[in-house]
C-alpha cells in the first residue's frame, strides 16, 4: 500500500485533491506496490491517479506535468524486508535490550539498497524481485559479499542455503544493473587467501562491480550467546592494506579508477596516513566509512583561506571525537586555534562505555557517554560541538538522547556539525547556517 504522509507542494496536484491518509492505488492503471513504483510510473506528462480515501471512497485525478517533475508527495514508509542471514558480527545482534524498536530491524531490502545505499545479501530475493529490478532499472545496488567462496560465505552468513554469490551478481550485471560491494573482514572467517580471492573475483567483474569496500569487523560488548570473534589487529590491517593497495593501483593503471578501497578504520588500525582525495575517485562508499576522514580534512582546508579571524571575546568550544579519529580532530583543532584569535577548540576523546571500548568510531557514540565524560572532565567550555555522524535523521543519538536535552543538562549550547567540520563551527561563530557559503573578506 502507498499511503500519503505529507504534501510538500501543490505545483502538480491542486490543494485538496489528495490528502494525508489517502492511498495512491494506481497510476495510469498500473497498481502500485511502494514509493519506487510511484517514481517509475509517474515519469510521464499525463497521469491518471487512482485514489482510495480512508473511508473507502475511490476517485481518480487527472494530472498534466513535466515528466521530470515529482508529485510533491511524501509517502508513509514501506514495510521493510527483514534479513534471513545470521551473521555473527551483525550490529543488530550485538545490542542491549530495551532500546528503540528501529534499532532491532535487520533490513535486507533491495529497495533500500537502491534508494539509500543499504547493503543487502541477496539471500531473500525472488524471481519477481529480479524482474522488477530489471524492468525499473534499479541500479546501482549495494551488495554484502564478504566472500566469493560459497562455503565460506554460507558459514559467514550462517545461511546454509545461500545461493552462490557470483552467479547472482552476473545475473544483475547481464541486465545492466551495476553493484557496489563490501567485504567485512573477520579474522579466522574470511581473511587471508579467501580475502585475496574475493577481491580478485569482484574486480574481475569491473565495471559491472563499480566498487569493492574492504572494512574491518566491528564488535560490541553485547555478545552473549554469540561465537567468539576478534578484531583485525594492526599487523593484519597493514597486510590487508598492502594487498588492497596493490590491487587498487593496478586497477587505476588499467581502468583509470581504483575500484577497491580500504575503509578509513583500516588505515587507522595500521597506523597509515589517510590517502589523498584522488585515492577515493568519486567516493563511491562514503557511507561505509570509506573516505570520511579525507572529506573532513579537505573540508577544513577549504575554510582556511578565510582565516585568520577573531572572535569578539574569548571562547572555548569542546569538540567531541571518538578514539579512532582523535589524532585528526586534535590536529584540526590545533590548526584552527593558531588562526583564530580568542578561540580555543578543545578536543575531548570520548570512550565508548555503552557499546564497549572495542568500538572506537565516532558515529557510534551515545549522548549518555558524551554528556557524562564532558561532565566528568570538569569541562568549562562555552559550547560543545558534536561530530557529524552520531545523530540519525530525526536528531537522535543511538540511546535516544537529543542535543537539546544534552544542552539543558550540561548548561551549554550543543552544536551539530557537518562533515565540513571547521565550516560548521565558523558558520556558528559568524551566525550563518552550516552548509552555506561563508562570507569572504
Amino acid at each position: 500500500m502507498v499511503i500519503v504522509k505529507h504534501i510538500h507542494h501543490h505545483d502538480v496536484i491542486p490543494a485538496g485533491d489528495i490528502r494525508p491518509g489517502d492511498e495512491l492505488v494506481a497510476i495510469n492503471g498500473e497498481i502500485l506496490r511502494d514509493a519506487i513504483d510511484v517514481g517509475f510510473y509517474a515519469a510521464d506528462d499525463y497521469l491518471v491517479l487512482s485514489i482510495r480515501r480512508p473511508d473507502g471512497i475511490e476517485t481518480t485525478i487527472e494530472v498534466e506535468k513535466d515528466p521530470d517533475a515529482d508529485l510533491g508527495i511524501e509517502f508513509e514508509p514501506d514495510p521493510i524486508r527483514i534479513c534471513k542471514a545470521n551473521c555473527d558480527f551483525c550490529f543488530v545482534r550485538q545490542q542491549p535490550k530495551r532500546m528503540r524498536r528501529t534499532l532491532y530491524i535487520k533490513d535486507d531490502d533491495y529497495r533500500l539498497s537502491f534508494l539509500h545505499g543499504n547493503f543487502v545479501t541477496l539471500t531473500n530475493m525472488t524471481d519477481e524481485d529480479y524482474a522488477r529490478i530489471f524492468e525499473q532499472r534499479l541500479s546501482p545496488l549495494y551488495v554484502s559479499v564478504h566472500a566469493t567462496d560459497d562455503e565460506v560465505r554460507r558459514r559467514f552468513l550462517r545461511k546454509p542455503d545461500a545461493e552462490p554469490i557470483l552467479p547472482l551478481l552476473r545475473r544483475l550485471h547481464k541486465h545492466g544493473i551495476q553493484t557496489h560491494t563490501q567485504i567485512v573482514v573477520t579474522p579466522g572467517l574470511n581473511d587471508g587467501d579467501t580475502l585475496w580471492r574475493s577481491c580478485d573475483d569482484l574486480l574481475a567483474l569491473f565495471p559491472d562491480v563499480i566498487s569493492v569496500g574492504v572494512v574491518p569487523v566491528g564488535l560490541t560488548r553485547y555478545r552473549d550467546n554469540l561465537p567468539d570473534l576478534r578484531l583485525v589487529n594492526p599487523t593484519e590491517a597493514g597486510t590487508i592494506l598492502d594487498e588492497v593497495n596493490k590491487r587498487h593501483n593496478a586497477m587505476r593503471t588499467q581502468q583509470g579508477v581504483g575500484a577497491i578501497y580500504a575503509a578509513d578504520e583500516m588505515f587507522l588500525l595500521a597506523g597509515e596516513a589517510i590517502p589523498d582525495e584522488g585515492y577515493y575517485d568519486d567516493y563511491p562508499q562514503l557511507e561505509n566509512g570509506v573516505g570520511l576522514l579525507r572529506q573532513l580534512l579537505d573540508g577544513a582546508d577549504r575554510c582556511f583561506d578565510i582565516l585568520p579571524y577573531e572572535t569578539a571575546q574569548p571562547l572555548t568550544i569542546c569538540v567531541i571525537t571518538g578514539v579512532s579519529a582523535a589524532p585528526f580532530i586534535a590536529d584540526l583543532c590545533d590548526r584552527v586555534n593558531r588562526r583564530i584569535a580568542n578561540l580555543t577548540l578543545a578536543p575531548l576523546v570520548v570512550r565508548n562505555q555503552f557499546w564497549g571500548e572495542t568500538v572506537t568510531v565516532t558515529g557510534l557514540l551515545t549522548g549518555g557517554d558524551i554528556a557524562a565524560q564532558f561532565a566528568d572532565a570538569g569541562n568549562s567550555a562555552d559550547a560543545l560541538a558534536l561530530p557529524p555522524d552520531c545523530l540519525n535523521t530525526d536528531g537522535l543519538f543511538l540511546d535516544d538522547d537529543t542535543p537539546a536535552a544534552m544542552a539543558e543538562r550540561l548548561g551549554v549550547p550543543v552544536l551539530r556539525s557537518t562533515y565540513d567540520f571547521v565550516e560548521s563551527i565558523l558558520s556558528w561563530l559568524l551566525g550563518c547556517t552550516p552548509g552555506f557559503p561563508l562570507p569572504r573578506e
